[in-house]
């Protein structure tokens, strides 16, 4: 297998390849790295970051061109291929450690000391230094199953981090159950991941999660076995920190941190972590996440989690009998709570089809449905359907007593959520009037059919632009003169929509 293919160094150097990579030689103190992040929409790599000169690479799932990179595929083209991936579950195959490219340097006991890696304040209220990009690996006690899932990690010691297990997640469970027990839960933090692994560890399946990785990856999937708590982790990672969340429970307080509303969430009580090994490539490439801010769009989880949705909303809608012609999570709100659709019309009451099964999707919070004709990843084609083909009197669709999202900042403790429904639609049976029709450029491509303006019209009514493109015209300006002269003659008539058109022959003059 090779162990370089889904690497983060090598997805960040065809980035730079892309032209998609700000590049930062200088030296760059642990204190500035997130003001340069969040300054501009291109990934970074800081060669020298932090008094140890650390390389790290940041933001590389921050736009849908960069996820496009990481499956070598135009973006609206992933959708689709992610799906195929998905029917096609790929396994896992062991490796030993010596052949782990994230073994090839091993730190235990005193040597595994956290504060040599480059943790840093994200956000100007965050409660400490995080790292904001591990991925989470563990094996649940009670089932054998893998469980895969996103952490920040909040530095506590040279031996010990927080970490946010108050969110419902997969982790929290397994956790609360070795609780009950008594018992620790050994956990493996990756840090250094491919944008696929990202998008493996936001599912949540009832599956063996690492066995996701493979999937979306498309082949098999190597993985390794801690040295220190034999959780299993692919081989081919840049850097692990193993170790466990230990008996005493939820106990010290986490945050605050910036939150993917774009709003800090709040200090909450969790667990403690404590580091038994940390593993890495000799020459590992760090990695943090753009995760909060004003402008989320360009952010790492509002990329990524905006892709898994548009797969979740193809599939319910899919599943209740409509195919759409795109769909698109906009990446602005953070959290998916936005999903826009179009469709080809055949019947009236499609749109509000679409929105019902939407509704029924978690996460969506506003269903947008527009025609054809109006492509869904353009904010301004969107805004141009709001403004030109929706009434709030007729196209507005509501449903409430939904559960609120996590850190909804509009809901209220023991609020239900209401989701809207938005059809921005031309209602199907609207009379075919040139008033509804869209303005474009016209396109002359077909080459002269007629000699004159009156040979043109006698063929049929014509627009303008067509007239001259059936008579050869690249000017125009002759064509309106001949016709006037039609006019003048007692030829000429328009009919409803603009078309030019010749008088029936007994209502010419003679």
């Amino acid at each position: 297998m090779d162990m370089n293919k889904f690497r983060l160094r090598s997805f960040v150097d065809r980035l730079i390849e892309l032209g998609e990579v700000e590049i930062h030689n200088e030296p760059v103190p642990l204190s500035e790295l997130s003001r340069i992040i969040e300054a501009s929409r291109k990934a970074k790599l800081f060669r020298k970051a932090g008094p140890e000169l650390v390389e790290v690479a940041a933001a590389v799932c921050g736009s849908r061109s960069r996820l496009a990179a990481a499956f070598g595929l135009d973006y609206r083209e992933i959708v689709h291929e992610y799906m195929r991936r998905m029917a096609q579950p790929q396994p896992t195959v062991e490796v030993p450690s010596g052949e782990a490219p994230v073994h090839e340097i091993v730190l235990t006991g005193t040597d595994a000391d956290l504060t040599v890696l480059p943790f840093h304040v994200q956000h100007e209220f965050d409660g400490g230094t995080y790292i904001s990009s591990a991925i989470d690996y563990t094996v649940d006690p009670q089932t054998g199953r893998t469980n895969v899932g996103c952490r920040r990690l909040m530095l506590r010691g040279r031996h010990e981090m927080r970490a946010n297990l108050t969110n419902n997640s997969d982790l929290k469970k397994i956790y609360l159950k070795c609780l009950e027990r008594g018992e620790r839960l050994n956990v493996s933090f990756v840090i250094g991941s491919h944008p696929i692994d990202f998008l493996a560890a936001t599912l949540r399946l009832p599956a063996d999660e690492i066995g996701l990785v493979a999937t979306l990856r498309g082949e098999p999937l190597p993985v390794v076995r801690g040295v220190t708590n034999n959780v299993p982790v692919p081989a081919d990672v840049e850097m692990v920190i193993e170790g466990y969340f230990d008996e005493l429970g939820y106990r010290e307080f986490e945050g605050p941190y910036g939150e993917g509303y774009g709003y800090y969430g709040p200090m909450h009580i969790d667990p403690v972590f404590h580091v038994t090994a940390i593993t890495k490539r000799r020459d590992s490439l760090f990695q943090s996440l753009l995760h909060s801010g004003r402008d989320l769009s360009r952010a790492d989880s509002p990329n990524t989690g905006a892709l898994n949705a548009e797969v979740s909303a193809w599939k319910a809608l899919r599943a209740a009998g409509i195919e759409p012609v795109a769909v698109c999570v906009p990446t602005s709100t953070g959290r998916q709570q936005h999903v826009r659709v179009s469709i080809t019309q055949k019947t009236t009451g499609q749109a509000r089809q679409v929105i019902a099964a939407l509704f029924a999707v978690a996460r969506f919070k506003h269903v947008i449905v527009v025609d054809d004709d109006i492509d869904v990843f353009s904010d301004e084609q969107v805004e141009w359907a709001m403004a030109s083909r929706f009434r709030a009197d007729r196209d507005i669709v509501t449903q409430g007593g939904f559960p609120p999202h996590y850190m909804d900042p509009t809901m209220e403790e023991g609020d239900v959520m209401t989701k809207v429904g938005f059809d921005l639609t031309v209602p199907f049976d609207r009379p075919n009037r040139i008033d509804y029709w869209v303005a474009q450029a016209p396109r002359f491509e077909r080459p002269a059919r007629f000699r004159t303006v009156r040979e043109a019209l006698e063929s049929g009514p014509m627009f303008f632009a067509h007239i001259m493109e059936a008579v050869g015209s690249r000017d125009g300006r002759e064509v309106a003169l001949e016709l006037d002269a039609l006019r003048d003659e007692g030829f000429l008539t328009r009919l409803d929509n603009g078309e030019w058109s010749l008088k029936p022959k007994n209502e010419r003059k003679s």
